[in-house]
């Protein structure tokens, strides 16, 4: 799933927090704290009304909400856990589950509820994402995908209709030129450098980025440096911004939204974005299935929620935690918010099957027909250090574009770095 509002997917400004008073475990009152990532203040309403109904139902539980930014999650976390603070229950993207797990921070949750009832209720693939070394350490949440978006009348300008959307990266990568030539302007905003999309297209063209036990880099073998060296040859050539080398994945969106380019392959999460800033733009807007490579797999983006294995009150804050997951309370929070429920419940109804012609809709069901199918291509985040690897590769791309060394030596070298770190480990 980026990250904005929800996206997904998915680390400091200062927060104080208080654990649970002495007063209050005294009287019998079991106080949980839950915090969430970076949905306050838009869905303040929301979890005021479900924390209320939970408690009015359950006396002697009170649920304490905070809220927390994205970008401060790990860091947080660490924080509170260090000082032997932390939550009872925290919203994480299941990109930051491994750096946890590690630990030991995370209860398995299969000693607070059937096993096989867990995986009947949540769709596999989002499940997995919370599976680490067999143990389930949190459930999915909300769900993204991606799409590709693109501007039908910079299109109908550049002589292209809809049928001309690429469906592959070759196709992707070969419009970009295209466009480029026939307009003189770039087709695309796509990040390779900061926060760089090129693992998730290696893995959808199944070239693991490291070996199956993670323990060597595989990135810099000559399939994944041909393809990478792709798009550096396309930033090289001008037919991409400098800019995919160094703003970060939240800029994505900016380029798309102010009329620069024709498409941005993200997540449909967006929409509402470019609807609320752009509304000219969102107009002339149209959605397409997800761009992949050769092996037809595409991205899966997921938040999970996970009951601490520090919480004195594990079994009370894993029934909250199926309380917000049940399929009535994750449909409420998809009608709110452009993101896809993980209960398979929760998909069956009109809402994401039924499309009136309009791009919410049209957007709404096509995601929904495609998430069962997506997965995680990036595997390198099930690794406790994946902000090391990430930042390894990253740093290479950028070398490989920004200075005179060659992509494969740029490649090579950030290689022996990442193998260093799965040494330790």
């Amino acid at each position: 799933m980026k990250k904005r509002l929800l996206i997904i997917l998915f680390v400091l400004p200062a927060l104080v927090l208080s654990s649970v008073s002495c007063t209050g475990r005294d009287t019998g009152n079991k106080e949980i704290e839950f915090w969430t990532l970076q949905l306050s203040p838009y869905f303040d309403d929301y979890f005021k009304e479900l924390i209320a109904n939970y408690e009015s139902s359950h006396p002697g539980i009170t649920i304490r909400h905070i809220d927390i930014p994205y970008d401060a999650a790990i860091q947080k976390l660490m924080a509170a856990a260090s000082a032997g603070t932390p939550p009872d229950i925290i919203n994480l993207s299941s990109d930051f589950l491994a750096k946890f797990e590690k630990f030991g921070l995370f209860a398995d949750l299969r000693n607070y509820d059937n096993e096989d009832s867990i995986r009947s209720r949540y769709l596999e693939n989002a499940l997995a994402e919370c599976i680490y070394n067999e143990k389930i350490i949190a459930l999915p949440w909300y769900l993204n995908t991606y799409a590709m978006i693109y501007n039908k009348d910079l299109l109908r300008k550049a002589g292209y209709d809809s049928t001309d959307i690429p469906k592959t990266f070759d196709e992707f990568t070969a419009f970009i030129r295209e466009y480029k030539n026939r307009t003189g302007k770039f087709a695309t905003f796509w990040n390779i450098g900061k926060d760089s999309y090129l693992p998730m297209m290696l893995g959808s063209e199944d070239i693991p980025m490291t070996d199956s036990m993670m323990t060597r880099a595989l990135f810099n073998e000559p399939e994944s440096a041909l393809k990478i060296g792709v798009w550096i040859d396309l930033v090289k050539g001008k037919y991409l911004s400098r800019d995919c080398v160094i703003r970060p994945g939240s800029a994505i969106i900016e380029p798309y939204q102010s009329g620069q380019v024709a498409m941005v392959f993200t997540g449909p999460v967006f929409l509402r974005q470019v609807k609320e800033n752009a509304p000219g733009i969102y107009a002339v807007t149209g959605i397409a299935p997800p761009v992949t490579g050769s092996s037809g797999k595409h991205e899966l983006a997921a938040m999970a929620l996970s009951v601490l294995s520090t919480s004195d009150y594990k079994q009370e804050s894993y029934e909250f935690v199926r309380y917000i997951l049940n399929a009535e309370n994750q449909l409420r929070f998809a009608k709110m918010a452009p993101v896809f429920p993980s209960h398979k419940e929760a998909l069956k109804g009109s809402y994401f099957t039924d499309t009136d012609g309009t791009l919410e809709t049209t957007a709404r069901v096509m995601g929904a027909q495609y998430l069962p199918s997506a997965t995680r291509l990036r595997s390198y985040l099930r690794h406790p250090r994946f902000d090391q690897l990430r930042n390894f590769f990253d740093e290479a791309v950028q070398n490989a574009v920004l200075t005179r060394i060659s992509t494969q030596d740029a490649l090579n070298k950030a290689a022996k770095s990442l193998n260093a770190v799965l040494d330790e480990n």
